[in-house]
């Protein structure tokens, strides 16, 4: 069967090693329209704003607790972005 000339040899390997960890709040995670406007944002920061394949994008939902010195504990708060 042809595949139209396409070898590895013929095609760069420049997708390699383009793993992506991404790491959403919980409330972001659940909501389809805001997972995809992270992955937009993600990819436009990456310098490829209109495609995602080739990057390997790994998703974590983030569960971070804040432990205060007496030993109180509440949910931890995402630093406001600068700029």
């Amino acid at each position: 069967m042809s595949n139209g000339g396409i070898t590895s040899e013929s095609v760069p390997n420049t997708w390699t090693g383009r793993e992506v960890t991404i790491t959403v709040p919980a409330g972001i995670a659940g909501d389809l329209d805001q997972m995809n406007r992270v992955i937009k944002n993600v990819m436009t920061e990456l310098g490829h704003p209109g495609c995602h394949s080739g990057f390997d994008l790994r998703f974590r939902q983030s569960l971070d607790f804040v432990v205060s010195p007496k030993g109180d504990v509440a949910p931890g708060i995402a630093q406001p972005f600068l700029g």
